[in-house]
């Protein structure tokens, strides 16, 4: 694809439409080939035989067995799995094998095919293992590991089988034009499962199960099958190294392979593989392995000890685990792991006993190439509630991370009370009297709600200076609870409270460490319309008692509720700052978008026409009781109800990711098969869930990927992706969905919220669905993406899709649906025609509740 810059009309030059993108996204692999032969250069200035070629030969035939192994290894490990039976299999195999062709006089090329068989019925044992039976990996591969083992040692009596095959010998002994056949093996391996990995619809699941499994599940990835088949492979590849290994030597050990599984998780993790998963490459494990040869290779030539070596091969893993940590810590955004450093003790804030006014002047701060805020100016002031508003990516998370410690800004001042402050960690923030609460809580769930409580203190109280005094933390914690009228038991352990229940856990939190200063972002993204409307009694008490609040929403409503100013950000900057006394939604919005948006939710009349989804009687024998639905094409239904009312429930079971147990589904005339969600799709149903980071989303793949993970199943030949095809849909689908930037090699976990839920929209999209199911739709994205979202959902509607949307945000329900659908109680409490009130909304929905 050409580079994104290129302006229209302009003819590329050829290197920036096909090296650049190749090269793009092998930085490691680069490093790693530089390393080589920096390594090899080193030895071979201080042992000049050791770059002769028979050397180097003798590298790549003892790096090819451990090679073989660790290419597998990789798929097993972006699988999000590993396997340390491979040296067992190994041995397993080949004693096996040689058994066999000694006794039975089977021919040469028999064996080769017994030998990788062999070990693929290992694998297979320990795929069926973890992927069926749910057993650890690790416990897993190492109970296969001692039976291989066993086996290896009672076949052969813990002594060598002699082989005499000249064809089996040959693959391990054997040269062609000078070159080791084993290295050569190794070569072609290694291009096979580059293509295998690049360019097959399997290689494409392998990255996807193991990038996000859930959102594999929902793509109708089958995810157990794939996981088994990397083990199966694994297996298999340790057959190959047998094979390579009994042909260098001319006999089967019952104690080869000794240290293989190390040598090849080594190289895999030394070549960027994760054992987070979804993450690893080919070539950099080829490199990892050619990199531990060489130094090997170079120390034996020193003639240091075998003990060093181990020391040497184990200081690669830790340097290669420390990096690849660090590169996952730094995509979680810059700054992240300046924040796991040691930092000094906080400074105590001179002034006022009780800071009231925090000022930040002419805040910058820049992260490479971009600008993330500009000469931003602001104050704060005590008792008030001040709302940080903008689109996703004009600097608003920046600027809490700079209020928390976690960065610090590069140009400007912040001022409390009148005086500089300095905030270098998270320690002087709280020093300051600053908490921020972030969407994913700092709260420790093994601990009760008193003890997560005393933490905040800084230190846990105790009697006597050694045992902790648990009656003194439940007192002050119940005094906390009672002062703030919290709902919450001081015994209670944190991993059993609801979300929204840790939510105000964290805030008691923040008044108990004496906070004059609390940050919240997205509070309300998760929480249920009680824990809601507790939430906004519980920010009118905090400003009552004279904390500031800035809160930080993409919801108009809530912002006009609680706040009484609003600053907007926008592209890193200060556009604005408004009384929303005197300052209505429609400007608000257009100051946050730089264009005029009159109504979030807007609403297009389609011609409606036939049913395309008929719901009659259905049950789940848990929640939804006869439940009856139809959606038309060319019409949007919204789903409306309260938490737990039945909503989500009835749109997996349409969209086939759970059972019902009694009525009927049709779609399109055609009845549904309970709990298939492979039938709902092939009907033409297209399900985007609620959570897009948990389903609906692989952030490890490019947008190109993500938007072809359901396609190029139908759209491959004989397992092969068709890659100009996809990357001709994928260009058409972001264009179609404005998606930005417009960059398909793009890595999804990289873009907006708004932008990513478009991507998972355009996954669904891309099969031509006659039925689109919605969950929570715009949940969580600022409300310039979700104008755009519903301008789309619009234009598919205006198309003939049928559409079922859930939502939660009664303005989105009334703006945008033909028809409202309010469940209650797992029943449907009443339909309502567009032009309906939220009073009536609203006593629909409780009235089973």
């Amino acid at each position: 694809m050409a580079d994104a810059g290129t302006d229209a009309g302009t003819t590329a030059w050829p290197w920036r439409a096909t090296v650049r993108p190749m090269v793009r996204g092998m930085e490691r692999e680069l490093a790693l080939l530089a390393l080589v032969l920096l390594v090899l250069a080193g030895f071979g200035a201080t042992a000049p035989q050791y770059l002769s070629l028979s050397n180097l030969l003798n590298i790549g035939q003892q790096t090819a067995v451990i090679a073989c192994v660790a290419y597998a290894m990789t798929a097993v490990i972006i699988c999000k799995g590993v396997d340390i039976s491979v040296g067992s299999t190994l041995a397993a195999s080949s004693v096996i094998a040689a058994l066999a062709l000694q006794s039975a006089g089977l021919p040469g090329w028999l064996g080769i095919v017994l030998v990788i068989a062999v070990g693929a019925a290992f694998g297979l044992l320990g795929g069926v293992l973890v992927s069926y039976a749910g057993i650890s990996a690790l416990v897993a591969t190492l109970a296969v590991s001692a039976l291989a083992r066993g086996m290896a040692l009672s076949a052969s009596g813990s002594r060598s089988v002699a082989v005499d095959s000249a064809l089996y010998l040959w693959f391990g002994r054997g040269t062609l034009a000078g070159v080791p056949v084993s290295f050569l093996i190794a070569i072609l391996l290694a291009g096979l499962w580059c293509v295998l990995l690049q360019r097959t619809v399997f290689g494409r699941w392998v990255y996807a199960s193991g990038g996000n499994e859930d959102a594999a599940r929902a793509s109708l990835i089958p995810v157990r099958a794939v996981r088994l088949m990397t083990y199966v492979l694994a297996g298999a590849s340790a057959g190959i190294g047998a094979l390579l290994t009994t042909g260098r030597v001319g006999s089967a050990q019952p104690l080869a392979g000794a240290g293989l599984e190390f040598a090849a998780i080594t190289a895999a993790i030394v070549g960027g593989s994760r054992l987070s998963g979804g993450h690893g490459s080919i070539i950099g494990t080829a490199l990892g392995a050619l990199l531990l040869g060489a130094v090997n290779t170079g120390l034996s030539f020193l003639q240091v000890s075998q003990q060093v070596n181990y020391f040497v091969t184990g200081a690669f893993v830790i340097a290669a685990m420390a990096a690849s940590q660090r590169d996952a810590l730094a995509r979680r955004g810059p700054g992240f792991v300046r924040r796991h450093r040691s930092v000094p003790q906080p400074v105590p804030v001179a002034g006022p006993a009780r800071p009231r006014r925090l000022e930040l002047r002419a805040i910058g701060k820049r992260f490479g190439a971009v600008q993330a805020l500009a000469q931003v100016s602001m104050q704060l002031r005590a008792g008030e509630v001040l709302a940080l508003v903008g689109e996703n990516g004009a600097g608003k998370s920046t600027l809490v991370k700079l209020l928390s410690g976690i960065h610090q800004p590069e140009q400007g001042t912040l001022l409390l009370d009148g005086r500089v402050l300095e905030l270098a960690s998270a320690q002087h923030s709280r020093a300051a009297g600053i908490a921020v609460i972030h969407q994913h809580f700092s709260l420790i769930p093994d601990l009760t709600v008193a003890e997560n409580l005393a933490l905040a203190l800084g230190r846990l109280p105790t009697r006597w200076g050694f045992t902790l005094d648990r009656a003194a933390m439940r007192r002050r914690a119940l005094q906390v609870l009672a002062d703030l009228q919290l709902p919450v038991a001081p015994e209670q352990v944190v991993a059993r409270l609801t979300i929204g229940q840790c939510q105000m856990v964290e805030i008691a939190k923040a008044t108990l460490a004496d906070a004059w200063l609390i940050v919240m972002d997205e509070p309300t993204s998760a929480l249920t319309n009680h824990e809601r409307d507790q939430l906004y009694r519980l920010v009118g008490q905090l400003q009552q008692r004279g904390c500031a609040v800035l809160y930080i929403s993409h919801k108009m409503q809530e912002i006009y509720r609680l706040a009484q100013r609003a600053v907007v950000l926008r592209d890193g900057r200060v556009v604005g700052e408004a009384d929303l006394r005197h300052t209505d939604a429609p400007a608000l919005i257009r100051m946050m978008v730089g264009r005029q948006i009159q109504e979030v939710f807007p609403f297009r009349p389609a011609q409606a026409g036939n049913a395309v989804l008929e719901v009659r009687q259905l049950s789940d024998r848990a929640l939804l009781r006869g439940i009856d639905l139809q959606v038309r094409s060319g019409e949007l239904v919204a789903l409306t109800g309260l938490m737990g009312s039945g909503r989500t429930e009835l749109l997996r079971c349409i969209a086939g990711f759970a059972r019902f147990a009694e009525g009927r589904v049709t779609i399109g005339g055609a009845a549904l098969r309970s709990g298939s969600a492979a039938h709902a799709a092939g009907l033409g149903v297209a399900y985007v869930p609620e959570d897009r980071h948990k389903e609906g989303l692989v952030a490890s793949l490019s947008v190109k990927d993500n938007l072809g993970l359901r396609w190029i199943s139908a759209n491959s030949r004989a397992g092969f992706v068709q890659v100009g095809k996809l990357g001709r849909l994928a260009e058409r689908l972001i264009a179609r969905l404005d998606v930005r930037p417009p960059d398909a090699e793009r890595l999804a976990g990289q873009l907006s919220g708004g932008n990513q839920q478009k991507v998972v929209l355009g996954k669904w999209l891309a099969t031509a669905p006659r039925l689109l199911l919605l969950d929570e739709p715009t949940n969580g994205v600022d409300v310039g993406a979700k104008f755009e979202l519903h301008q789309l959902i619009a234009d598919l509607k205006e198309q003939g899709l049928a559409i079922l949307m859930v939502s939660s945000e009664l303005p989105e329900v009334l703006g945008v649906a033909d028809r409202i659908v309010v469940l209650s109680g797992g029943r449907v409490a009443g339909e309502l025609a567009r032009g309906a009130t939220e009073e009536q909304v609203t006593r629909l929905a409780f009235e089973h509740a």
